[in-house]
């Protein structure tokens, strides 16, 4: 089932896969990988193996029992966009954001090198926000380049966990940005300056 979101830039989380492997400092304190380990604690379907890769194909049809319209955040406890999450499944999941154009979908990614690659020969549906985090400037920025790449209604950046200063970004064809700092326990701390 999706869940009513605590995160202030979106309305429901929407997750037809869970857990993820780290790709760049940004991971390092992953809030998804704790609320993993409690959830499987806890015995909560989906978390049978903690933080391991797992699709959930049961999972991806839940958007269309929803009619009123709804702003989604896909994958707040994994990466759709995982390089061993298959092109089918993709497909399978953008297959129901396409039958459902009354909601709203935010994807947001940090193996942003797979999407010009995916998008290639499909269209992005016009209700799916996309976009890149940008923690840093060596993981983080070049992901805006690949974003760019696609033809997406809305392009965003979560600038978060802000780990160091970025310099001047170019942020032509990019619609949205989230900053922010890292929260829990061992967060690393951001200089507003």
């Amino acid at each position: 089932m999706s869940a009513n979101s605590k995160i202030e830039w979106t309305e429901q989380t929407w997750n037809p896969t869970t857990g993820c492997t780290k790709v760049s400092p940004g991971c390092k304190h992953c809030y998804a990988e704790v609320m993993a380990r409690r959830l499987h604690a806890m015995g909560a379907s989906g978390y049978e193996n903690g933080f391991k890769l797992a699709l959930h194909p049961k999972r991806v049809v839940q958007p269309l029992e929803r009619r009123k319209p709804t702003v989604y955040f896909v994958n707040s406890m994994s990466d759709l966009f995982h390089c061993d999450i298959p092109d089918a499944f993709l497909d399978g999941v953008f297959a129901v954001i396409e039958k459902t154009p009354q909601h709203t979908y935010q994807i947001l990614t940090k193996r942003a090198e797979r999407l010009p690659e995916f998008f290639t020969d499909r269209r992005c549906p016009p209700n799916v926000w996309l976009g890149v985090s940008v923690e840093d400037r060596a993981y983080g920025l070049p992901r805006i380049d690949h974003l760019r790449q696609v033809d997406a209604k809305v392009r965003f950046l979560s600038i978060e966990p802000l780990l160091e200063d970025l310099g001047r970004i170019d942020l032509g064809g990019v619609h949205w940005v989230i900053v922010g700092g890292e929260s829990g326990h061992k967060a690393r701390p951001m200089q507003e300056a």
